[in-house]
């Protein structure tokens, strides 16, 4: 019987096509009483050894087991080649399930990465590694898109297109830097660090671009200017750090120009 063959249980525990399960049992030959028998025993074999992975401190992610499961030999279908199979598990001696020093030692290491949010640095970088290949191959082969066009997977990537969107639309240097800042700071802590160096590159660049420039104002105007749009950058920066959701940052913005991303 394989009732349970799109079953996966947390230790792993699910039936292949070929009636022999992730544990390394058979059930080909099993009768409804057999397979009845078989699953409430490991049901609750399983909760007994989830438990003691919780006294662990190990609350998900569990180690699937394999053939170990059972603690016998593959002898006989794993102890249970006799058609009894709920006298066969009654009369088994109890095995208690503890985990190798290595395997806490790995579960705990998870469970601090978790905690800590280094997972989300891992997919940030994905991310931004995926951003910054797809815009390298378009440059190289001389067809650069609208940055519009691109998946724009990091929050940096959609940072830098909606610096694009927002350029011909009537909106304040205050409201577009704090968004942008907000959208490109999103991802965490590598994302905001980006957003705060392209900012203070952009800064470096206008002022090199207007110094001694009338046209711009005095130079001690064209610096005032500089360190107001830092400023508005780092708050930008903040809100996004701060934010469980991309679109709050868009509170920066007038209603007439804000987008929903995704």
């Amino acid at each position: 019987m394989d009732w349970y063959a799109k079953y996966k249980s947390p230790l792993g525990y699910q039936v292949g096509e070929n009636h022999i399960d992730s544990y390394g049992v058979d059930h080909s030959g099993f009768t409804v009483r057999d397979e009845l028998a078989y699953q409430r025993a490991r049901q609750q074999r399983e909760n007994q050894i989830i438990q003691n992975y919780n006294n662990q401190g190990i609350t998900q992610d569990y180690p699937e087991l394999g053939t170990n499961f059972w603690g016998n030999s593959p002898d006989d279908n794993f102890g249970f080649g006799s058609s009894n199979i709920a006298n066969n598990i009654e009369n088994r001696p109890p095995q208690t399930q503890q985990t190798s020093s290595s395997q806490q030692f790995a579960n705990n290491l998870k469970n601090t990465i978790r905690k800590y949010g280094i997972d989300k640095i891992t997919t940030s970088l994905y991310n931004l590694g995926y951003d910054g290949g797809e815009r390298a191959y378009d440059y190289i082969n001389n067809s650069s898109k609208n940055l519009k066009e691109y998946d724009n997977l990091s929050s940096v990537g959609k940072a830098q297109a909606e610096a694009s969107r927002l350029t011909p639309v009537s909106v304040s240097d205050v409201n577009k830097h704090q968004y942008v800042s907000c959208v490109g700071a999103f991802d965490g802590s590598l994302a905001a660090a980006l957003t705060a160096a392209a900012g203070l590159y952009k800064e470096g660049s206008d002022l090199y671009r207007k110094w001694n420039n009338p046209r711009y104002g005095t130079n001690g105007e064209i610096i005032t200017d500089s360190i107001k749009d830092l400023k508005n950058d780092f708050l930008g920066i903040a809100k996004g750090l701060s934010s469980s959701d991309i679109n709050q940052c868009s509170n920066m913005l007038p209603q007439k120009t804000r987008k929903q991303m995704l």
